[in-house]
């Protein structure tokens, strides 16, 4: 019985699946997208949602110049570093460092957002990143469409096994306007069925019929 014990084992150790949380949530921080496993992704997620929680209750204490707020600023601004333990993730996070003046800070592009700064996105198919019937070397290009806004990924094969799940693990755009909250469907293309696998699905659909 697990009674009291929330979360994915992902037959780690406690050690290593708090390695694995911080090394995949500074990933994402840093690319904004990544490739993984849904339970991966399901484990990291509300992680990463948190670290940019603390970042915009920050963000009201941030350069007001006076002594509590600055205590208040630094309390959130350590607690992150303590969980994520990744300081250049960090000062994306508050807008420190180099985004200071860039003003691209994690937690002004979600200062408008209450929540849901991630999305999973399920990748289907067999070995994906390398086209059936392809070499290895060809890799492929994933294109999609999420709420407007066309994005692509380049794959790197995959290495996750032959048949193992994937999703696509990313943060959201900015605040969108109430026109485009309803396109939230996304359009997955990655290569063409062979004409095997056509094949295949009429006679089951025959089958099925």
């Amino acid at each position: 019985m697990r009674h009291r014990n929330k979360g994915r084992k992902l037959n780690r150790t406690a050690s290593h699946r708090q390695a694995l949380r911080r090394n995949l949530a500074a990933a994402l921080l840093r690319r904004e997208r990544v490739v993984t496993t849904p339970a991966k992704a399901k484990e990291v997620r509300p992680f990463v949602e948190r670290l940019i929680t603390l970042a915009r209750r920050a963000l009201p204490f941030k350069d007001t110049g006076d002594r509590d707020d600055r205590a208040r600023y630094l309390r959130y601004y350590r607690l992150a570093v303590q969980r994520l333990q990744d300081g250049e993730m960090v000062r994306k996070l508050f807008g420190e460092g180099r985004w200071r003046e860039e003003a691209q800070s994690l937690a002004q592009r979600y200062a408008d957002r209450p929540g849901g700064y991630t999305r999973i996105v399920k990748l289907g198919g067999s070995r994906l990143g390398v086209p059936v019937g392809a070499k290895v070397s060809a890799i492929s290009e994933l294109t999609y469409g999420m709420a407007g806004v066309e994005r692509s990924l380049r794959l790197t094969g995959n290495r996750l096994g032959d048949n193992a799940p994937q999703v696509l693990f990313e943060l959201v755009e900015q605040e969108r306007g109430p026109a485009a909250e309803e396109e939230v469907a996304p359009t997955v293309a990655v290569s063409e069925e062979p004409a095997g696998n056509e094949k295949e699905n009429g006679a089951g659909q025959q089958k099925g019929a």
